[in-house]
């Protein structure tokens, strides 16, 4: 394509248009693999849901499941603002106050 035709151009032929990507379907045991890779690869990674759900691209009850999901297999916490993050991180997710 020459430099003339991109000013011509329209906008979709330019840049991708995430709506028209098909998501692949995923069970909760795909799900939780990529979550756990994630925490796994991030060990200090602290999400609330609703980053996860951006992050993964999930759908909020999906996403919330599969998060308790590994909190009860005892991989991550809760934290009471509700971040989620690794259990033996909990500790270095927040700095402490340095006032």
């Amino acid at each position: 394509m020459r430099a003339e035709s991109l000013v011509e151009a329209p906008l979709s032929t330019l840049f991708w248009d995430e709506g028209t990507v098909p998501q692949p379907h995923r069970g909760l045991r795909d799900w939780r693999a990529i979550v756990l890779d994630a925490y796994v690869l991030q060990p200090t990674l602290s999400l609330t849901t609703r980053q996860g759900q951006r992050l993964w691209g999930m759908d909020a009850p999906t996403c919330t499941d599969v998060l308790d999901a590994l909190v009860d297999a005892g991989v991550l916490t809760r934290t009471p603002d509700g971040q989620y993050c690794r259990l033996d991180y909990v500790g270095n997710v927040h700095p402490p106050d340095l006032l």
